[in-house]
């Protein structure tokens, strides 16, 4: 069984369809995939189902805005649990902030700087769609892909320095902190959406495999 923890306000998980990344998740982990809530995090739960991963997933509300980053049993499951591990866009940023890092927007556009999404945060700097994701540091996590992934983004924010004990593994133009992971546990970040690949961009399947084999090769 895996994890995904939906990590926005309650009241946006009760609005949530997440049948899409779920079934993803099934697909390439060959496990079932139970969907919670961070608030439901705790150690006994995660003692009792002993899970092979946990995936964070993204989201549109900062952090600092409610008690995501107060959860002490949640930042437990993060930092302590030596669970295999992956954070998704606003899951990755909130390992990052657990782990000490500072998590910021990308900055204001200038005068003649485009806005890829007007309606989100207008005046900000963001990516938006598919962008080549460049590899700077090859791992299992890469197996099987090429230098150049190509990934869906959705965000305005960024991690402004990598966590300690964490090391760089891709990086965009606008974007350096692409895809982090921790030195001595299967403990990743990725700034991009790969539960959101699809026929055209088939990338994040091909990532999301292979991070399931790196917790499945961990044990616990």
């Amino acid at each position: 069984m895996i994890l995904y923890i939906v990590t926005e306000p309650l009241d946006k998980y009760r609005e949530m369809d997440c049948h899409k990344v779920k079934h993803t998740l099934e697909h390439c982990a060959g496990e079932l995939c139970l969907v919670t809530h961070y608030s439901q995090v705790t150690r006994a739960l995660l003692n009792e189902l002993r899970p092979l991963a946990l995936c964070h997933s993204g989201g549109a509300t900062e952090h600092q805005e409610y008690d995501i980053l107060l959860r002490e049993e949640y930042r437990w499951a993060i930092v302590e649990s030596g669970i295999p591990q992956i954070g998704f866009c606003g899951g990755h940023q909130l390992i990052a902030e657990m782990h000490g890092s500072e998590v910021a927007a990308m900055g204001q556009l200038g005068p003649d700087e485009p806005d890829p999404c007007p309606d989100y945060h207008p005046g900000w700097r963001k990516e938006w769609g598919v962008y080549p994701v460049r590899v700077v540091e090859r791992d299992p996590i890469f197996e099987g892909l090429g230098d150049v992934l190509h990934m869906r983004e959705a965000h305005r924010c960024e991690v402004k320095a990598l966590p300690a004990g964490f090391r760089l593994l891709a990086s965009t133009d606008a974007c350096r902190i692409q895809a982090m992971v921790q030195d001595d546990r299967p403990v990743y970040g990725v700034q991009f959406h790969p539960e959101g690949a699809n026929d055209d961009y088939p990338d994040g399947r091909r990532l999301l495999e292979n991070f399931f084999s790196i917790a499945r090769g961990a044990g616990r």
